[in-house]
């Protein structure tokens, strides 16, 4: 464990998406797909790209308007069937995760990722074993950047805040 002056770090935390995992090239194939399915004009990659943050649903009714559940089935249906034709972990990722453990951190997922999403990656992506925790975005939670879901991980982790880093890809 890492020792700065009087703050001994103990755990590291990590996003999920465009951190540990690779989700940008899935979503832009997919939003392709939703445009040509449903005969709407194909978004351009960088302006998914700035409105990538926002919250899942209001993403796609940016940029798909209209009947909200018939565009929603849709994108479910794509994602089901591609999400699963690879591993999408950053390369590196693994290893870094079981060396982390090995010199004894604590290490966790925290993901404004729906749980609905979150939870069948994380498990198919095979790191389980060197993640003490995950946690996705579900009813009741509040998104980041709030602290609050951070706050009560590292609480589940029993790790003081100051002892933890957090690693994502936005500020």
């Amino acid at each position: 464990m890492q020792d700065n002056g009087d703050i001994q770090l103990k755990a590291v935390v990590f996003d999920w998406d465009l951190t540990l995992w690779n989700s940008w090239d899935i979503h832009l194939a997919l939003m392709e797909q939703i445009a040509d399915e449903l005969a709407y004009p194909r978004p351009v990659p960088s302006d998914v790209g700035r409105e990538y943050s926002r919250p899942f649903l209001q993403h796609l009714a940016r940029f798909f308007p209209g009947d909200q559940e018939k565009v929603i089935a849709t994108y479910m249906g794509f994602y089901h069937a591609a999400v699963w034709q690879e591993r999408r972990l950053y390369p590196g990722v693994p290893e870094l995760l079981k060396q982390l453990k090995e010199n004894g951190y604590r290490t966790a997922v925290l993901s404004d990722k729906r749980q609905v999403f979150g939870v069948p990656e994380f498990e198919y992506s095979g790191i389980g074993d060197s993640i003490d925790q995950a946690l996705f975005f579900g009813d009741g939670m509040v998104p980041k950047p709030d602290p609050s879901s951070l706050e009560g991980l590292m609480h589940t982790l029993e790790v003081a805040p100051r002892e933890g880093l957090f690693v994502g890809d936005s500020h």
